[in-house]
Formats: structure tokens, sequence, C-alpha cells
């Protein structure tokens, strides 16, 4: 397969009082990464984050993979370690926390970076096995009805005091390939400005529809109370009665279903297709 295999990186080290790029390869884009560091939020009094992760749009072509943690030393410093690959190469792979796990940290890197790479071969197949430990030792009942609000078009965030890598890494295991591509994970963050589909906050939450966060954004949420109460869907109930019966085909077409947009796509093409083939008809 043909694919930009290219991934640009940087750090960038944020304060109360700026961000600024302390490492960087040579294409990636400093604003843009200043901007997304700016809207990740600013951190509340006495929050850590030892560690966590989100994907979001790097400008119109590209996405990035960002790691994000407590710097060393003590502080209020954040570091971000940016990836960025384009958007075919991460539809490609589906995977932001296995893209993450692939190039470790050093905050210590400053100046010039190398350009990274990643090696032409996809992401393992998702398991029976992998899908089933994740239900039994998670909050299987919270991680179905957010995967099934997710698949319906619903953003959720939930409210932790410090990030939650186990619960979000899980769900984006059990949503279904097409989907989780479009949809952008956050373990932890400090605003609702970068748009996440499901993001983990310590920011006190209101319900949908009663004003905004901080920042302006609105705030058209489900919260984990409304997400625990979600009506079973049909994506829910057929990932749960596959992994419990171990039907290994039952679950690879469910991961592999198209969405509702293609779908409807799909469906448009072929009404076309029947109107054209009438019409030819006609003609002769």
């Amino acid at each position: 397969m043909n694919l930009p295999w290219e991934i640009e990186q940087a750090y960038l080290v944020a304060d109360s009082r700026s961000v600024r790029v302390t490492a960087a390869s040579a294409g990636f884009d400093s604003s843009e990464g200043e901007r997304i560091a700016v809207l990740f939020g600013q951190r509340p009094a006495g929050v850590a984050c030892p560690l966590a992760h989100f994907a979001c749009p790097f400008g119109k072509r590209h996405v990035s993979v960002v790691r994000v943690a407590d710097l060393p030393g003590g502080g209020e410093r954040l570091g971000f370690h940016f990836l960025v690959l384009d958007r075919q190469l991460y539809r490609h792979l589906g995977d932001p926390f296995a893209i993450a796990d692939r190039f470790p940290s050093d905050w210590s890197r400053c100046g010039s970076l190398p350009t990274l790479s990643w090696t032409a071969q996809p992401l393992p197949e998702r398991t029976l096995e992998q899908l089933d430990a994740i239900l039994r030792q998670g909050d299987g009942p919270l991680l179905l009805a957010a995967t099934q609000a997710l698949v319906d078009g619903n953003r959720v965030v939930v409210a932790r005091s410090a990030p939650d890598e186990c619960l979000v890494r899980g769900l984006w295991a059990l949503l279904p390939e097409r989907s989780r591509v479009d949809l952008w994970p956050a373990t932890f963050a400090f605003s609702d400005e970068l748009r996440f589909h499901f993001w983990v906050t310590p920011l006190q939450t209101r319900p949908a529809g009663t004003g905004t966060h901080p920042g302006g954004s609105c705030y058209d949420l489900l919260e984990e109370e409304a997400v625990r109460n979600y009506p079973t869907g049909s994506y829910e109930l057929n990932l749960q009665i596959a992994v419990e019966s171990g039907d290994r085909v039952a679950l690879r077409q469910l991961l592999n279903r198209r969405t509702p947009d293609e779908t409807l796509r799909l469906a448009f093409y072929l009404l076309l297709g029947m109107l054209l083939v009438a019409l030819i008809s006609r003609l002769w």
C-alpha cells in the first residue's frame, strides 16, 4: 500500500504563562502544535497529570497523537510529545494508543529531532480474548454503553481526578474500525476546546444543554450517569453476545462493519445506479 509513512514529532512545554516548542523535526508545524497545546486547557490548581494521551486533527490533512505528562523537577509544567502523521496513515492504522506506544518519550530532548517512520505493516487484529479481558476486568457496563453512545453519534465526558488510561484504551478497543478512526479520545484534558468525542476531565461538569464550558464551548456531552442509563443498542448488544459466546466470526464482522454514514452513501449510490439503469432502458 502506497502510504506516507513519515511521522513528524516535537516536544512542547506548557506552564501558566506560555507554551513553547523545545524540540522538533524539520516538518513539524510549530504554530499548530502550540495552538493545540493551548486548547488542551489550563491545569486546575492541585491536579496532577502523570500520563495522558489524546488524538485530534492537526491541520486539514494530518492527525496528532499526543502524550502529555508532568515534567520532572516539580512545578506546574506540562510536557507534550506530538506525533503527527498523514490522515491516510492514521486511518490505515486506526489505533492512536498503539501509535503512541510505538514511540516512547524522552522529555530531555531539545533542538532538532529526526522524522520518524512507521514500518509498512498493519497493527495486529484485535482478538476475542483481548476484548473479553477488557469487559471482565474493566467497567463493562460503562464501556458497552459508551461504545453504543459513540456509535450513535454522541459525545461523552466522564469526571475523574486523574487520567483514566485503562477506561479510554479499553473503550477504543471495543469500537468498530471505521468509527474509531473518525473519533477523537482524550484520557485527560482540561477543556473541551478540542472537541473530543470521549474525554476524561477533572473539571466540574454540568448536564447537557445547561451552559458552556470554561472557554465558551457549547456543552452538548453525555455525562457518565446519562451514559450508564443509555438505551441498549444493537452494536452494544451484539458485541456483548459475540464476546461472551466466543463467536469470532460475528466479532470480526462487527468490528469491520460500515458506519451509518457509509451505509447511507452506499444506499444513495445504489438508488442512483437503479435510476440510471431505468433511464437508459427507457431511452433504448
